[in-house]
């Protein structure tokens, strides 16, 4: 009997298998955010920060309740899904002149926080005021931006993404491509000893990029007259969009479209005066001043 029933319990633990020890429940604590940033930009703080997507247990988190704090003050943050969240803390004149302390966590659904994020030290000065008269219009070589107003340095973007940094007002963007639009904004900056404050983006300008820009005038005519001929030479065009040059001969166009820097008259007549001149023309129909005009006889 011993047999069977041991026989029994045998086929039993077969057919079942082994079961492990019960797993204890997740607890879905969000992990830690590592990236808080916290800039002074016009009158108020402005905060950013990425809401991790796995817990501590490398789960995926699914929605938050954010905690904020700016000293003792809580912020307000709508974003509740991982990913990068944006805030704005109170207006600046209220810390004016403080060392704040910013810093964050997560709380899961169940009320479990995760660890605080990394603080963020900020030091509050004075708004900076946006820079104003901001304007962008076509010029020789590309866009000139222009503006005026207090700042130690100035940001420009282009079509929203950062284009350059200066420290005085003023910037030619070289690398607009000619017939294409864009849209500009600036924003000033001031150090705050190791740190910044930046004031408020201008309201973007759009423009587009056309060259109404002529060439230089072609330099160092030469003219030598000899029986018949006249040859004609001058100093290379170092323009990056020529395309030609063209002669002129008593104020009339003698050769439209010249490819190098130097002519051959060969329509001059014995025993007459002519005054010639250069000028160049772009790849768009600019056309320069005419060169210095020089004078001769012809034997």
């Amino acid at each position: 009997m011993r047999s069977a029933w041991g026989l029994l319990g045998c086929l039993g633990m077969l057919g079942c298998g082994y079961v492990g020890d019960p797993m204890p429940p997740a607890l879905n604590i969000p992990m830690r955010v590592i990236d808080l940033n916290a800039e002074q930009v016009g009158a108020r703080m402005k905060l950013r920060f990425t809401i991790p997507d796995l817990t501590t247990e490398k789960l995926p988190v699914q929605h938050v309740t954010v905690e904020l704090r700016g000293g003792d003050v809580a912020i307000p943050v709508t974003t509740r899904a991982p990913g990068v969240a944006e805030a704005e803390g109170p207006v600046v004149a209220e810390w004016l002149g403080r060392e704040i302390a910013f810093m964050v966590r997560l709380q899961n659904a169940k009320g479990r926080y995760s660890e605080w994020s990394n603080v963020v030290l900020r030091q509050v000065v004075p708004t900076v005021a946006t820079p104003a008269g901001f304007a962008a219009l076509p010029a020789a070589g590309g866009i000139a931006l222009t503006w005026s107003g207090p700042g130690d340095r100035w940001a420009i973007f282009r079509d929203g993404l950062p284009l350059a940094e200066v420290t005085k007002p003023g910037y030619l963007d070289t690398g607009a491509d000619v017939g294409k639009s864009y849209r500009y904004q600036v924003e000033a900056w001031t150090k705050a000893g190791a740190q910044r404050a930046a004031s408020e983006r201008t309201t973007d300008v759009a423009v587009t990029n056309i060259d109404t820009f002529p060439p230089m005038a072609p330099q160092a005519l030469s003219v030598i007259a000899s029986t018949n001929t006249i040859e004609l030479s001058w100093e290379r065009s170092v323009e990056a969009d020529f395309k030609h040059y063209r002669v002129w001969r008593d104020g009339l166009v003698l050769a439209a479209a010249v490819d190098a820097p130097a002519y051959t008259d060969r329509t001059a007549e014995s025993g007459k005066k002519y005054v010639y001149s250069v000028s160049a023309v772009d790849l768009r129909g600019n056309e320069s001043s005419k060169s210095q005009q020089v004078e001769i006889s012809t034997p």
